[in-house]
């Protein structure tokens, strides 16, 4: 799938979830997986997490690869130095690459290095970090990334803020693909798709040892009801 017709799937005009499978059972990724494609969910998820970036260590190329799935791989990659594992990252099959400016030193090289590919160039942004802090790269980047929380907020979210760099996003490049991730439940996800992302991500709320279909289900019909959304 090539650039446009990633972003085609991706702006459609109503938010979409993205949703994240390493909360589920972890020993059964491919059954968590169906859920979502049964579902009719068009994005998979995949936070990378080494340790240091945040306090957490989860999976690498070597699981997104053995991913047997439609669905867009969306890989968001809370690491230090990300560049060094991007190719590795593309070569497993990511189709959206989402890198932060506060882990690494060499941002534009990065961004570079996803721009060669087929896939999306993605920016994710940290509450305490200005937006500023991108606004100079906006030409090589298709997504933006608004978190809601950081490593150092704890439970503390600032979903005010991403409603207002929403605003500004739209108006410096009314055609990048925002995304709200971060501390997105069932109780406040039909107040974040007011506030108009293309993407929202979540994971913990889908896969809560409830029944993770009709999780998403209610969860779309959220959606749906401040956003005219069929889900």
């Amino acid at each position: 799938m090539n650039k446009q017709e990633l972003i085609s799937k991706l702006k459609t005009g109503v938010p979409q979830l993205s949703i994240g499978t390493l909360t589920g059972n972890m020993m059964n990724q491919g059954q968590e997986i169906a859920i979502l494609e049964k579902s009719n969910i068009n994005l998979l998820h995949l936070d990378v997490m080494d340790g240091q970036a945040w306090p957490k260590i989860t999976v690498g190329p070597s699981f997104l690869a053995g991913i047997e799935t439609t669905l867009i791989k969306d890989v968001h990659l809370l690491i230090n130095q990300p560049e060094n594992q991007i190719a590795d990252f593309l070569a497993a099959g990511a189709n959206i690459i989402t890198i932060h400016p506060e882990h690494t030193e060499k941002f534009s090289h990065a961004l570079d290095l996803i721009n060669k590919s087929d896939a999306l160039c993605s920016v994710g942004i940290y509450p305490s970090t200005p937006l500023e802090t991108i606004s100079n790269y906006l030409d090589k980047i298709d997504v933006v990334f608004l978190l809601a929380i950081g490593p150092d907020t704890g439970k503390e979210t600032f979903f005010d803020k991403v409603a207002e760099r929403i605003t500004k996003l739209r108006n410096w490049k009314p055609e990048l693909i925002i995304a709200i991730d971060g501390a997105v439940k069932h109780d406040n996800v039909a107040k974040i798709a007011k506030i108009n992302p293309d993407l929202i991500v979540t994971g913990s709320a889908i896969f809560n040892d409830k029944d993770a279909a009709e999780n998403i289900s209610s969860m779309k019909s959220k959606i749906a009801s401040v956003c005219s959304y069929q889900a």
